[in-house]
């Protein structure tokens, strides 16, 4: 199975990105494609970060170029690329303005470009007492978005401090412990999981749980 992420690369998308690779790992091999390394050591071309299999590509290189068909690739993407039908789009939206409508234009570009394509939206750090919820993101998505756009599911993520602390943490041991993670998060990454590899409610939770139980 191959995933495309669109949104900036921060280090909040590059998180929830590790955090479903890790999880992911416990159902298939797993490969992360970015530009941006996500390991703060020195990397080469391909290293390992957290457990999981990266490939840290030139700005001018096609992600495609280097999917592999043994694995299920993660493509971290700030740019439009000319994807096959069979790819999974998903959409990581932050709350900031200019953040969001970068998000919402990359999105519009699949989807002139493949207007069969399904997209799954996550609304990435949602603050609980903010007028900007996903009442309000659902709106601007689909005020800015074609209207034969196909919006297939939606999720929230909240960053409460528990969660930074994961992150923060896991970038000077280079562990990812997915147990310590609030239930809410790891609630929303089984279900991202399961539309992704299209499991049924059980299967992703078994995913889920051979995570936590991972040092």
């Amino acid at each position: 199975m191959n995933v495309v992420f669109l949104g900036e690369s921060t280090e909040e998308k590059r998180f929830l990105i590790l955090c479903l690779a890790k999880i992911a790992s416990c159902h298939s091999k797993i490969t992360v494609l970015s530009k941006k390394a996500y390991s703060f050591d020195e990397v080469t071309d391909s290293y390992e970060y957290c457990g999981i299999d990266f490939v840290l590509l030139k700005d001018d290189e096609n992600p495609l170029s280097k999917i592999s068909e043994n694995t299920s690739n993660f493509v971290d993407a700030e740019e439009y690329m000319d994807i096959p039908e069979d790819f999974k789009v998903i959409a990581i939206s932050e709350t900031t303005r200019g953040k969001l409508e970068s998000c919402i234009n990359l999105a519009g570009e699949y989807i002139w470009s493949q207007p069969s394509l399904y997209i799954y939206i996550i609304y990435l750090n949602i603050m609980e007492y903010c007028k900007i919820g996903s009442h309000f993101l659902n709106s601007y998505w689909e005020h800015n978005l074609p209207s034969f756009t196909k919006i297939v599911g939606t999720d929230e993520i909240y960053f409460e401090e528990k969660n930074r602390i994961v992150m923060i943490e896991s970038q000077y041991s280079n562990k990812l412990p997915v147990r310590k993670l609030s239930l809410p998060i790891r609630n929303a990454l089984r279900k991202i999981i399961q539309y992704i590899f299209s499991l049924d409610a059980k299967e992703a939770k078994t995913v889920l749980k051979r995570a936590e139980r991972m040092k």
